[in-house]
């Protein structure tokens, strides 16, 4: 159950690629979770990576804590084959919610598959740890990618003392951030600039959620995380 103190609406920040100049057939970010995973946050907290397509449709790959749902791998679209639109429920592995485990990468991504007529839209996640490759939905979509490639973290909290549970040394971290210049061949983005959700639909994110980088495409992002709370925009490699 989702707790009060959680905000109505979501705070979002990450980073994001350039707009492709090229076809590039999808995406992805992989993320090393923190070393501990907090079972006692009261509010969503996920990080996730998107794309829309010409033809309309927004796809995401996510992953994060639920409060109904606990530490779990999700996937949504706006495309109307998938019923559950961005709400959808968590991925099942034998009929058990698959569960994230702390310190492992997983990429999250987003992957399409020319086909005769349309294309084939993955959404997907690998477990490093099992070197497992997991389609979460498969969809038909005959458009090409026409956004950049999101790399984002959301949460519906703004309480210090929550978002610290995900901060610091336990932050999530972003040790790669992908195009799919083939189906199967992939390369870093050239750019990654910072992305804050704007408008009536969302809070202002905390000065001390920070983004910290290491190297290109390789950052931490979370609450004080001995970075800098960068403004939209920001080139930070």
């Amino acid at each position: 159950m989702i707790s009060m103190s959680c905000t109505g609406r979501p705070w979002q920040y990450g980073v994001r690629s350039p707009n492709p100049s090229d076809k590039i057939y999808g995406g992805f970010i992989q993320v090393k979770t923190p070393p501990i995973l907090p079972e006692n946050l009261d509010c969503l907290v996920v990080i996730w990576t998107s794309l829309s397509t010409s033809g309309g449709y927004f796809y995401q790959t996510s992953l994060g804590f639920h409060p109904d749902w606990g530490w779990h791998i999700s996937a949504g679209s706006t495309n109307p084959q998938l019923e559950c639109d961005l709400a959808c429920p968590p991925f099942k592995l034998n009929g058990q919610i698959f569960r994230p485990k702390p310190n492992t990468v997983y990429e999250l991504g987003v992957r399409l598959i020319p086909q005769a007529s349309t294309n084939k839209v993955h959404l997907y996640f690998v477990d490093f740890s099992t070197n497992m490759l997991y389609n979460i939905h498969v969809l038909d979509d005959s458009g090409n990618v026409s956004t950049p490639i999101g790399g984002i973290l959301e949460a519906y909290t703004v309480n210090p003392s929550k978002l610290s549970e995900l901060g610091g040394s336990n932050a999530f971290r972003i040790v790669n951030a992908n195009w799919l210049i083939e189906p199967w061949a992939s390369t870093r983005w050239p750019h990654g600039d910072v992305y804050e959700a704007k408008g009536d639909g969302y809070e202002t994110t905390p000065e001390d959620i920070q983004i910290k980088l290491l190297s290109p495409g390789n950052l931490y992002i979370g609450y004080k995380v001995g970075g800098e709370h960068y403004p939209s925009n920001y080139r930070v490699w």
